[in-house]
């Protein structure tokens, strides 16, 4: 992939939204920055850098073409497991539990920007697409060091160095022709905010939409309508994250709908709630660093 997507891509995903735990998120190094969207750490007790408390409401994880390496600490156990998460193409709500786990769980994980995990394991995305799996089944290769070395880890930047230390040892995968294809297929999607159909899409990188299809189920893990989709969803709710959400018909022309109705469905479908709903939840959910409110 290429880092000069990223501006034209950031997607938002609901999280520090409960007032007993923590969400923090770190870019990448240099290195990393064409395949890894951000690291990231949400745990149960105050981050001793500091969080920002807010009101307690059901978290949301949101379909965004991102997957994620998760790593989850169980304290009383005293022991990490690995998981690797493929593409959601469906929302889900995570419930505010009454129950505080123990203070010392977290959960660490890196996003990888859609396409960048390919590049690291070089199997079809495809593959993962609403699964959750042992992180070995997919990425063998010194998981016994990295276990190790996990264990070892005190801090959240302790664990983004182990991690990236981990990642900068396997091999990249895929032709150069592919990685093209899918950087210049991004990119129009991305600056057309994804209203470009498939057909239109396929004729401007001159290859068929089968062809186009296939690429996308390997690299993304989703097809290329989906991914759109996608994309248009989360450029809708970064205009509802900025506060322009007065005129939904407005934003449902803005954005290529046919009307407001046809926004709110595929809205839905996508965040599991109408963007009114989405609109009162911004008020409250900010990631610090990732997701952060632009600046006018």
């Amino acid at each position: 992939m290429d880092a000069r997507l990223h501006p034209l891509f950031r997607p938002i995903q609901m999280n520090g939204t409960d007032s007993q735990t923590y969400y923090i998120e770190q870019p990448p190094s240099h290195p990393m920055t064409a395949y890894i969207a951000c690291s990231w750490e949400s745990g149960t007790t105050l981050y001793a850098g500091g969080c920002n408390l807010i009101e307690n409401v059901p978290s949301r994880v949101l379909p965004d073409g991102c997957t994620d390496i998760l790593i989850t600490y169980d304290a009383v156990l005293q022991q990490h497991s690995f998981a690797y998460c493929g593409n959601y193409t469906e929302p889900f709500a995570i419930p505010v539990s009454v129950d505080v786990n123990p203070p010392a769980d977290y959960t660490f994980g890196v996003r990888f920007f859609p396409g960048g995990a390919r590049h690291f394991h070089g199997m079809p995305l495809e593959s993962f697409t609403d699964r959750r799996i042992p992180l070995e089944e997919c990425w063998p290769a010194n998981i016994d060091e990295l276990r190790e070395r996990m264990a070892g880890t005190k801090h959240f930047e302790e664990r983004v160095q182990v991690m990236e230390t981990y990642l900068c040892l396997l091999s990249g995968d895929g032709s150069t022709y592919e990685k093209d294809l899918m950087k210049n297929a991004m990119h129009r999607i991305f600056t057309n905010g994804g209203r470009m159909s498939v057909k239109e899409l396929a004729s401007c990188e001159v290859v068929s939409e089968r062809h186009l299809h296939r690429r996308f189920g390997e690299w993304v893990g989703i097809s290329p309508k989906r991914f759109s989709e996608v994309v248009r969803f989360h450029c809708v709710l970064r205009d509802i994250h900025q506060g322009h959400r007065t005129d939904w018909a407005a934003l449902a022309q803005n954005h290529g709908f046919f009307d407001q109705a046809h926004l709110i469905r595929q809205f839905r479908k996508l965040y599991g709630e109408t963007p009114l709903t989405a609109a009162n939840e911004h008020r409250r959910m900010m990631s610090e660093l990732y997701n952060r409110r632009d600046e006018p």
